[in-house]
């Protein structure tokens, strides 16, 4: 009973927070200020915390990625390596910083990337930089990725993916308050493998 009083304020708090931050297409947040990191081992008390890099569903993470400069994994040929280098990213072929996970590309100084076959529509989310500010876009409602990319440019320089669906859930505190995105995948959160994260 107390999971479902819990999930529905969720909704309502989400619902609400939406509303505040509406814009027709795409919400923008802010990150808070601190340095952006990523990690395999879930952040406590993190200001920001997101799903970076896609899980398989046996728990592991899709692709390569870098811990204090030790790689593991496989390069996955349609993901670019997005380096994390104090409160910004780097997308390159080759690694930037000693930490970092592979992602799709959405954004590439400006230019919006298109994917062929985009069909699917899902709400989607993007770790977005432009000029020297770094924050987060969520699409209002499903779309594809070539869509969402297009939209993404509107208000970006660069951009990548991030994990969502089933995976999806994640947070932002703001003061006292805490904003869930994408709650639908609250009770399915133990199932993710790597977040980005900001202490």
């Amino acid at each position: 009973m107390k999971r479902i009083i819990l999930f529905l304020c969720l909704i309502f708090l989400a619902i609400g927070l939406t509303y505040l931050h509406f814009e027709k297409r795409l919400t923008l947040f802010d990150l808070p200020k601190g340095e952006l990191k990523w990690s395999k081992t879930k952040p406590v008390n993190a200001k920001l915390c997101v799903p970076a890099a896609f899980s398989t569903a046996d728990n592991y993470v899709v692709g390569s990625h870098k811990i204090n400069g030790k790689s593991y994994g496989k390069d996955r040929a349609y993901c670019t390596k997005v380096s994390l280098l104090d409160n910004t990213f780097v997308t390159n072929k080759q690694w930037k910083s000693d930490n970092g996970f592979q992602q799709i590309l959405l954004v590439k100084s400006n230019v919006p990337v298109k994917f062929k076959g985009s069909v699917k529509k899902c709400i989607r989310r993007a770790l977005c930089k432009d000029k020297d500010k770094t924050f987060l876009i969520e699409s209002n409602y499903p779309m594809t990725m070539t869509t969402f990319a297009k939209y993404c440019s509107k208000h970006c320089s660069d951009a990548v993916y991030l994990d969502m669906g089933e995976y999806g859930y994640g947070y932002i505190k703001k003061g006292l308050f805490t904003i869930p995105l994408y709650i639908w995948a609250y009770f399915t959160r133990h199932k993710q493998t790597n977040w980005i994260y900001i202490e």
